[in-house]
């Protein structure tokens, strides 16, 4: 009986929960099979961005496939699991049965005969296909497989459109909030208004190419955000902040969670550590920020000087700044020696719009 292909354990005992949409039966938990990304709208660049960082820090070499929204690639179940995990911005993904161009169908997808029981669920990406051929494609395909878009129980088709071209997919993973042990909400015990997104968060430690099992550090931990996250993952952090108050404060929170993170007082600046993994950071620039009386520039020199002494060979660091910094960020890069791999733009507000920086020690 064919099955919709769906997550898979590692010791591939797992019950399967849903019924096969695609021909083939689902992969051996290490073959890789062709999959969809559907991407966060609202920053596209980052998502697209922790995407390529998150297949990179599990070895994927394929080429990765974008257009308006939507990437595609081949990977195995074993990490698609673990991207959709792991992503702040992956908004769902599911394996790709094929693409089409609603202009001129062929419908050339490879459907079991009958097709299994399911619904098509269409979206249209930033209105980069037109609607009456939309409509015209959805009358087509569903002509051809009997499947409605009313909803009813069996596989979740996804027809995405997306700039000139129809994805036919099997939705397999959403996005999710948490990570496991962290809860949907994310309550920390001790928490200030300034403290950083954990979707955001999320994205730093992925672009750092941060792996299980390996040190983070977080040289300006402040309420403990992002060493919870990456304690939840699998990382081991060391998360190191300045203020005593805050520091107690992020104590409790890493209690809370029973995050294995090494809480460190002391000035980042002057601490020495080595060999490690990846740095993933916020640190303090805006209006809420404490910077002990320090100018903010003078605080990003002194941290990217200790970028290279921290790091170990072809390892990444992710961290924040404010855009008015960016001119003076991107020479202090240079001058280190380190490799500006990538950077991106989030806007908070109309008096803030923060810089995304991925650097690596090469």
């Amino acid at each position: 009986m064919k099955r919709c292909w769906n997550r898979l354990s590692e010791k591939q005992d797992v019950k399967q929960s849903r019924s096969t949409c695609i021909e083939n039966p689902p992969p051996p938990y290490g073959e890789e099979t062709p999959v969809y990304f559907v991407l966060n709208g609202s920053n596209e660049f980052l998502s697209t961005g922790e995407l390529k960082a998150l297949l990179e820090t599990y070895g994927c070499k394929g080429g990765l496939s974008c257009t308006t929204m939507v990437c595609t690639g081949k990977v195995t179940p074993r990490i698609l699991d673990r991207v959709m995990e792991r992503s702040g911005f992956l908004k769902e993904a599911g394996i790709l049965i094929g693409v089409d161009d609603p202009e001129n169908p062929s419908l050339g997808f490879h459907l079991p005969s009958p097709v299994p029981q399911g619904w098509l669920h269409i979206s249209i990406m930033k209105r980069t296909v037109g609607k009456n051929t939309v409509e015209n494609y959805v009358l087509l395909i569903s002509k051809s497989t009997g499947l409605s878009t009313s909803y009813s129980k069996g596989c979740e088709y996804r027809l995405i459109f997306s700039s000139g071209a129809v994805f036919l997919g099997v939705k397999t993973h959403g996005h999710k909030d948490s990570l496991p042990g962290l809860g949907k909400g994310f309550y920390k015990p001790f928490d200030r208004s300034i403290a950083l997104n954990p979707r955001l968060a999320k994205a730093l430690i992925n672009l750092a190419r941060a792996r299980e099992g390996g040190v983070l550090a977080d040289p300006f931990a402040g309420t403990g955000t992002i060493p919870i996250i990456a304690s939840a993952i699998g990382i081991h952090p060391i998360a190191i902040e300045l203020d005593w108050s805050l520091v107690h404060g992020m104590e409790k929170n890493l209690r809370h969670y029973k995050a294995n993170a090494i809480p460190v007082l002391g000035d980042s600046t002057q601490v020495n550590l080595s060999s490690i993994d990846a740095v993933a950071t916020d640190p303090p620039y805006g209006r809420g920020a404490s910077t002990h009386g320090e100018d903010v520039a003078s605080i990003y020199s002194q941290f990217i000087e200790k970028i290279p002494s921290w790091l170990g060979r072809n390892r990444y660091a992710s961290f924040l700044a404010p855009l008015f910094l960016e001119d003076f960020i991107d020479d202090k890069i240079a001058c280190t020696g380190l490799n500006l791999v990538e950077k991106y733009y989030d806007y908070v507000h109309s008096g803030l719009i923060r810089v995304v920086y991925v650097v690596k020690n090469v």
